[in-house]
């Protein structure tokens, strides 16, 4: 036979013809007359080329393999008297032919296998429970990561189209792109003029919104927007009416529209609440609808109130940067509606260089423009990590099954030798998988509604802030999932024993005379099982040790004060009733006063930032410093306070503290923490030290007065992220300005939300059309600034322990049955004087060598995930050596104990009984 490529079939071709094709005798027969008809069709000069005829012979043997055995079948190969176009259309006839009669004789067996699985596994209710309740956990957990992933990303809006509906963004050129702006006011008008683009294009800011009637003054989270917002959302009031062009107009009346719960709730759902006047914001306004039960867009707004705001009365580049919403024409696609708002862009900035300077458009979906990229990456790695659950639960079901199928290799063996397709042979394997993959689905939807229960109410709006579309249910979406993955998971766990079964040596089973067969091998793919289990289990346990870690220093946070002794709450002021700063200045000024002539109160002090939340920052210049660019100046978190702020606190200072005499008049004068004074003065008093606010060189110096503890100005960020640097400054409340104030008060004794009503009796004495909103205790106001952290980080903590608890059972599962079947061979050795631990310590050789492999594979995997999870971590280090070493150890001695368990069940065993086993 020459050697010169053409007659040798391609060697791809023949590797997977033997691979399909049974071991043993029938196997190499066929390849053997393969090779031998390839040799006859080059002798007698075929019009095809040998290769190609040898791929085509191949897949035709194989078409019969499927549905049929060769030892029935007769012969596959090709009729030499062929053409080249009768042996294709030969080829596609018999694939066709048998498919259908593996249609037909198949599905009247499928029910059967299924039926007989059931069975064979309620046999053996032990390890047939376990699989269950590891696919359960594989398939729950994976089902609760789903139905969050849909309901932030895929569910979206419940309106008419909202597919069509996009989010219109500005960008800057001189910023990261992942950053956009609103649209500024003049902007809106110009786009809205002259595009064509949209069908139309909507406006909205949200907002406070402060409501007195005859209920008395309430606080709502609002929106100001545009008349024609819920036309561009298809959406209308199911009471009353929307907005009138004619209310939008600068100089209209006020009006409003309620949310369906603002109706039920404040006005008891009464239709002849429309029409109703009361005072908004300081001016008389008119409720005029009620929004169908469900709407709150964009977020969970209670009411919205017509915009009225005139572009010609502030210079360009002034007044609201507004959201803006648009509804694609149709037709007109993202691409399309995009260049033409960066056509109109590029001939703004042309007109008002120095207001437009670099400006741009982006589109975004709502869903989009809700999210961003951090929750991309944070729910990302959270799928990621449960598909790594879901790979340890099919590993382990897997090795359970290929035990199984060593014991039923006899069985299979048969059904091959009376003339069983392959198919055939591995049917029953699939089976008992989907069967356990059902069951397992079924206790998983248990385990997932639960779970999204617990997420759904840890998350609440009120908690968490997350838009009101953002809805976690098992739904038909939902389900359809669970069947998809159900399906997968049995094929996944099936795949395994059923294509070892299919390729194993007929005869070399046959001949065995073992109730199984010991001609099966079996080992090596199960332990390679073991090792992918452990590793992905490292992986998963690194992540949970990480958070573990991240939620106890939550939990131990030793802060510069006690939360547990303020009482907070919020006021904001209007242009209506305090037109300027000096007017809100004498607000704050008596209602301090009157906060401290409280009986029973301590302290008493306003701050736009109450501690741990995050902070504004600004670009600071510090004395002596030289900056080429703006940018170049550094970015730390600033805040206002009044007098005795950090005394009610309970917190010390170096140097002095703010006093009546820091007015708007006096120099300016700052407080800065401990963080900025080891970032800029690197240990030395900062005292007597300037620095100016903002990036203009005319700006007054501010001169550092003082030094007081870390407040935790950057909120509880994780470690890298923009803005986690808690450097910063406080200013007195006197020499700033703000409409927004966070009111804490220290009682003498008692808790402080007992001083809720005096609080409130205190602000009505300044305003009785104030009302207060956002009363916490400090204690709450902490708890909801790191929910972050402790709920994402419990959840990926269950994904390790699932993981680990998976890992251990398929390791002893797989030692267990080992051990089963090496009893004879223990048994020898014992009765040839071996000791227990002798027999103990070959045993935990074999568990050893596979827990090292898979850590080794699972420490290069953890590397990976500890990246990818470190936006959920609080000061911790993504590779901290002691989370490392922690979960290398527990691995280790889960593992040996796993493996230690059944060799000393075995060991147990009297020799002579054992010597007997078969």
């Amino acid at each position: 036979m020459r050697r010169d490529g053409f007659t040798d079939p391609p060697k791809l071709a023949e590797r997977l013809l033997r691979w399909w094709l049974p071991r043993g005798v029938v196997g190499d027969s066929i390849v053997g007359d393969a090779r031998e008809e390839l040799l006859e069709y080059r002798e007698r000069g075929g019009l095809l080329p040998p290769g190609l005829w040898y791929w085509l012979h191949a897949l035709r043997i194989g078409a019969h393999y499927v549905w049929r055995s060769p030892a029935t079948d007769g012969d596959p190969a090709l009729d030499a008297a062929r053409s080249p176009a009768e042996r294709v259309q030969a080829l596609i006839h018999d694939i066709r032919i048998t498919a259908q009669k593996g249609r037909e004789v198949e599905m009247g067996t499928v029910f059967k296998d299924l039926r007989f699985g059931a069975r064979a596994l309620l046999k053996k209710p032990g390890s047939a429970t376990i699989s269950v309740l590891v696919l359960a956990l594989g398939i729950g957990l994976s089902t609760f990561m789903f139905s969050i992933v849909y309901g932030v990303f895929f569910r979206g809006l419940d309106t008419p189209d909202a597919h069509e509906l996009r989010i219109v963004n500005r960008t800057d050129a001189s910023q990261p792109p992942e950053f956009t702006f609103g649209v500024p006011l003049h902007d809106y008008h110009d786009f809205l003029e002259r595009q064509s683009g949209f069908a139309g294009l909507a406006a909205y800011q949200g907002g406070t919104v402060n409501v007195t009637g005859a209920e008395g003054p309430e606080r709502f989270t609002g929106a100001f927007v545009t008349a024609n917002l819920f036309e561009v959302m298809r959406v209308q009031p199911i009471v009353g009416r929307g907005f009138t062009a004619d209310e939008g107009r600068p100089g209209a009346p006020a009006t409003l529209v309620l949310s369906y719960d603002t109706w039920q709730d404040r006005y008891d759902g009464d239709p002849g609440v429309m029409g109703t006047v009361v005072k908004v914001n300081g001016e008389q306004g008119t409720i005029i609808g009620v929004m169908p039960a469900g709407f709150k867009y964009p977020s969970n707004q209670q009411l919205w109130v017509a915009m009225r705001d005139d572009p010609y009365a502030v210079e360009r580049g002034q007044g609201r940067s507004l959201n803006v919403l648009g509804r694609l024409r149709d037709g007109v696609t993202d691409d399309q509606a995009t260049l033409e708002l960066s056509s109109i862009a590029a001939l703004l900035e042309q007109e008002y260089p120095d207001t437009n300077e670099g400006m741009g458009v982006e589109l975004r979906t709502v869903t989009e423009a809700f999210t961003g990229q951090q929750l991309v990456a944070l729910f990302g790695s959270m799928m990621g990590a449960v598909i790594l659950v879901l790979l340890v639960a099919c590993a382990n079901v897997a090795n359970l099954l290929l035990a199984r199928a060593a014991m039923r290799s006899k069985e299979a063996a048969v059904r091959a030798a009376i003339g069983g397709g392959r198919f055939r042979v591995m049917l029953p394997f699939f089976a008992e998988a989907l069967v356990l993959a059902v069951a397992g689905a079924l206790v998983g939807m248990i385990i997932a509604y639960v779970g999204v229960g617990m997420f759904d109410s840890v998350t609440d709006s009120s908690v968490t802030g997350k838009p009101y579309w953002m809805t976690f249910t098992l739904d038909l979406p939902i389900f359809g999932f669970v069947v998809g993955l159900t399906l997968l998971t049995a094929l996944a766990a099936g795949a395994a024993p059923a294509l070892q079964v299919a390729r194993a040596d007929v005869n070399g089973i046959l001949k065995d005379e073992s109730r199984g067969s010991s001609s099966f091998a079996m080992g090596r793919l199960s332990k390679i099982l073991v090792i992918g289990e452990v590793a992905l289990s490292c992986a998963l346990l690194v992540g949970a040790g990480l958070m573990t870690k991240s939620i106890v220093k939550l939990s131990q946070r030793d802060y510069a004060f006690d939360p547990t002794t303020v009482f907070t709450s919020r006021v904001g002021l209007f242009e209506t009733d305090y037109p300027d700063a000096e007017a809100r200045e004498a607000f704050y000024e008596e209602l301090v006063r009157e906060l401290e002539a409280l009986p029973g109160v301590k302290a008493a002090g306003l701050t736009n930032s109450l501690p741990t939340n995050f902070s504004p920052q600004t670009r600071i210049g510090l004395e002596g410093e030289v900056y080429n660019e703006d940018t170049d100046r550094p970015q730390v978190h600033s805040a206002m306070v009044t007098p005795r702020f950090f005394e009610m606190f309970g917190i010390g200072l170096e140097g002095r503290d703010f006093n009546l005499a820091d007015d708007r008049d006096a120099p300016r004068v700052a407080i800065v923490n401990r963080s900025f004074v080891e970032r800029f003065f690197e240990g030395d008093d900062p005292v007597g030290r300037r620095f100016q606010v903002g990036t203009a060189d005319t700006i007054p110096w501010t001169t550092v007065v003082g030094v007081v503890a870390d407040l935790d100005m950057s909120g509880f960020q994780a470690a890298g992220q923009p803005g986690s640097d808690p450097a910063g400054y406080y200013v007195p409340l006197a020499q700033s300005d703000s409409r927004f104030m966070s009111i804490a008060v220290t009682p003498v004794a008692g808790p402080p939300m007992g001083l809720t009503a005096d609080v409130r009796r205190a602000i009505q004495n300044v305003d009785p059309d104030l009302p207060m909103y956002f009363v916490r205790s400090m204690e709450e106001v902490v708890s909801l600034n790191s929910w972050f952290f402790s709920i994402f980080g419990t959840i990926f903590i269950v994904f390790g322990v699932a993981a680990l608890l998976m890992a251990s059972v398929g390791l002893y599962g797989v030692l267990a049955f080992s051990v089963s079947r090496r009893v004879n061979e223990m048994g020898i050795r014992m009765a040839l004087g071996a000791g227990a631990k002798q027999v103990q310590r070959l045993v935990l050789k074999q568990g050893a060598w596979q827990i090292g492999i898979g850590l080794t594979l699972g420490l290069a995997l953890a590397w990976a995930v500890s990246a990818m999870v470190q936006i959920i971590m609080f000061e911790v280090e993504p590779r901290d050596p002691m989370v490392f070493g922690g979960v290398v150890l527990m691995i280790v001695l889960v593992g040996l104990f796993a493996s230690w368990a059944p060799a000393r069940r075995a060991t147990k065993v009297d020799p002579m009984v054992a010597l007997r086993y078969e």
